[in-house]
């Protein structure tokens, strides 16, 4: 064989390889006994601006745009026909999740952020086939993702970016799929 025919070959069998699919992950648990195959959706969000003048103060006051950003949440997720809506119990995640909740006319659970796993069997089985709506902060919301994916895919969020949050779609044959969305608040809105 020619040198330029072995030449061809291998950039033939590269670009074959290199256009195929990765392979999607398979979740790590399964459908809960007595459930239907059924998608689950994840959204993690992380709360509205807060005063962020006292790094010390544990659940300081909010930022005057938490009404503008909880109103646009609540706007941006009015038609995603949500079943579930999770936050921490503090004044910045309830009052982000609020207006949201209430279009819904839907009430809101309480996590804690306990110290081994966010994403636990007992979530998972409650949550199973819903269309989900986590509120929390600028740690727990790519932990949570994190723990779903079962790697570091993401890092906390900067103090200072409240326009990123995540989506977690797990399709009816557990096939995890996620993404970053980017949502910035409308300057020329008024709330």
């Amino acid at each position: 064989m020619k040198p330029y025919s072995i030449l061809s070959l291998g950039l033939v069998l590269h670009l074959f390889l290199a256009c195929q699919t990765k392979p999607t992950e398979k979740f790590q648990f399964e459908i809960p006994e007595g459930k239907q195959a059924k998608q689950t959706t994840y959204y993690f969000v992380r709360h509205a601006e807060k005063d962020t003048t006292n790094p010390e103060h544990k659940d300081p006051k909010l930022n005057t745009k938490v009404e503008q950003r909880a109103s646009y949440l609540a706007e941006y997720f009015a038609d995603k026909s949500l079943d579930a809506f999770y936050t921490t119990d503090f004044e910045r995640t309830i009052k982000t999740l609020e207006p949201t909740a209430n279009v819904y006319k839907e009430s809101m659970v309480l996590y804690d952020v306990p110290e081994d796993s966010l994403f636990t069997h007992k979530f998972w089985k409650t949550t199973y086939g819903k269309q989900v709506l986590v509120v929390g902060h600028s740690n727990t919301s790519p932990r949570f993702v994190n723990e779903i994916l079962r790697k570091t895919t993401y890092e906390p969020l900067n103090e200072s970016n409240y326009d990123v949050f995540f989506k977690v779609e797990i399709d009816k044959d557990l096939t995890v799929k996620d993404t970053l969305l980017t949502m910035n608040l409308p300057q020329h809105k008024s709330y």
